[in-house]
């Protein structure tokens, strides 16, 4: 098997496992337009670390960690509604990032890869990042499990309880910004949203408990990702597009099969 194939396996297995347990609070929460927006303000991330030269993962990591902030921020002071906050944003930090992508490295930028991913080009350092993150993501929601979970059912009783809800808040949303920031190349800025949100709505369908719907979610995010690079190898398609179509294939199935639960 080629090098660039394992790599692409390693990847994908930790990005699923990132994805497929954050993803349940997404889906509990109802989140998943935050997580879209977040997505494409990675674009802005990209170009920002390509034109100060710290790299494509810092650049994320940082105006996800900047762009969380500022909707925290303007959510607390009330002035618009949340849909509108995160529409204003996430189209500018979109529109910035194009811009600014034209700007640095012009005619060289591959943009389809930027959109849809291209998991065949990780190398080793994008690995290590990978795993570098899936660590932070999956011990904070192993430490902080309980705490998330009593805020996102019963915001009410967990602040109650003593519980500062903004900042689970923003510690959920850094995590997305996190975890955004590694699957850019597995499915590129405009399909990420549907690694976090499409596994566990599958999982809900059979889940009986929170930590059986995460695991199920992981497992189904495994499998989509795996399908669909098996797929875009076989028939030379591009990896993030095909993962999306496994994805899909696996949601309806999910309503198709008669032991789903009610």
């Amino acid at each position: 098997m080629e090098d660039f194939i394992i790599r692409a396996l390693i990847a994908a297995l930790g990005i699923s496992i990132i994805t497929g347990s954050l993803g349940c609070f997404v889906i509990w929460k109802r989140m998943s337009y935050f997580s879209e927006s977040i997505a494409h303000s990675a674009l802005l991330g990209v170009s920002l670390g390509l034109a100060t030269g710290l790299g494509i993962h810092i650049g994320l990591v940082v105006i996800g960690v900047i762009f969380a902030s500022l909707i925290v921020i303007l959510q607390q002071r009330n002035i618009l509604s949340n849909d509108a906050i995160l529409g204003i944003f996430s189209h500018l930090a979109l529109s910035l990032g194009i811009v600014i992508l034209s700007l640095v490295d012009g005619s060289n930028t591959d943009y389809f890869s930027l959109l849809f991913g291209d998991i065949l080009s990780i190398n080793q350092q994008d690995i290590i990042w990978i795993y570098v993150i899936l660590i932070v993501v999956v011990g904070l929601l192993s430490v902080f499990w309980q705490r998330l979970l009593l805020l996102t059912l019963n915001e009410e009783l967990g602040v109650s309880q003593g519980l500062n809800s903004t900042m689970y808040q923003l510690l959920f949303m850094l995590m997305i910004a996190l975890t955004v920031s590694v699957s850019v190349q597995i499915v590129g800025v405009l399909l990420i949203t549907s690694l976090l949100i499409i596994p566990p709505a599958v999982a809900r369908m059979f889940a009986r408990t929170p930590k059986a719907m995460a695991f199920q979610s992981i497992g189904v995010s495994i499998v989509a990702v795996l399908m669909g690079l098996g797929a875009s190898l076989f028939y030379d398609l591009a990896t993030g597009p095909m993962v999306v179509i496994a994805l899909g294939g696996l949601f309806v199935a999910s309503q198709l099969l008669p032991t789903r639960l009610s």
